[in-house]
């Protein structure tokens, strides 16, 4: 048990030390129908496939009419408290991938024009921050996951060399025994060797006595 938390210890003190943060930052994306300002998040320790149900998630919970396709997902007259009471269209979509980094782009029109920094501070702000532990959630939920898979192989691991251990125990004992055997072997053969010189002495005396009861009866006439 103390290795196996050491084991456990060693994976979290690895994904701690390789760490990375969820950075946000706002550029134009190219979504389906042309470029928009956008919220950029990039996202660390994640895969793309893992990364595309959780926008989905997202998406769908800012209860508009949801859609995806050709890679991105959105949410038509949708409404959410950190953008206030005001309805709005939501747009996102992975725009890249590399080094197990994915980066996801966030557009909002608030009716009429897209979301920017400078000109819808309070909503940005809001949104800004919810996509942060977006982000961070996502990256956290997945190294879970990648914990609870390596957790596994550990227990895997340990289940070998618990049965290795036991099995060099078995044969250790099955030496241990081969060499009381091999000693009662040895034994019982020196025993066979002093009882066969002793048998030779008895064959000997035996064929004395055979050759005088042969004599007796030649003797006889």
């Amino acid at each position: 048990m103390k290795k196996y938390l050491l084991s456990i210890a060693t994976v979290v003190v690895s994904i701690i030390t390789f760490s990375q943060n969820v950075e946000i930052d706002e550029r134009n994306a190219t979504f389906n129908a042309g470029s928009r300002n956008a919220i950029y998040v990039s996202i660390p320790h994640v895969t793309v496939d893992f990364i595309e149900k959780k926008i989905k998630d997202e998406v769908k919970d800012w209860g508009g009419k949801y859609n995806s396709s050709k890679g991105e997902y959105t949410s038509m007259q949708a409404q959410i408290k950190e953008m206030g009471e005001k309805m709005f269209d939501g747009y996102a979509k992975i725009v890249s991938e590399k080094d197990g980094n994915v980066v996801v782009a966030f557009a909002f029109d608030l009716g009429g024009a897209f979301m920017t920094s400078s000109e819808h501070k309070t909503q940005y702000s809001a949104m800004a921050a919810k996509l942060k532990d977006f982000g961070v959630n996502a990256a956290k939920d997945f190294v879970s996951e990648e914990i609870k898979d390596q957790e596994k192989i550990l227990k895997s691991l340990m289940k070998d060399q618990e049965s290795l251990v036991s099995t060099k125990s078995d044969l250790e004992k099955d030496i241990e025994d081969y060499k009381k055997k091999i000693a009662e072997a040895e034994k019982k053969i020196e025993e066979n060797k002093s009882n066969q010189e002793k048998m030779k002495e008895e064959i000997k005396t035996q064929e004395v006595k055979v050759e005088e009861v042969n004599k007796k009866l030649k003797g006889i006439k």
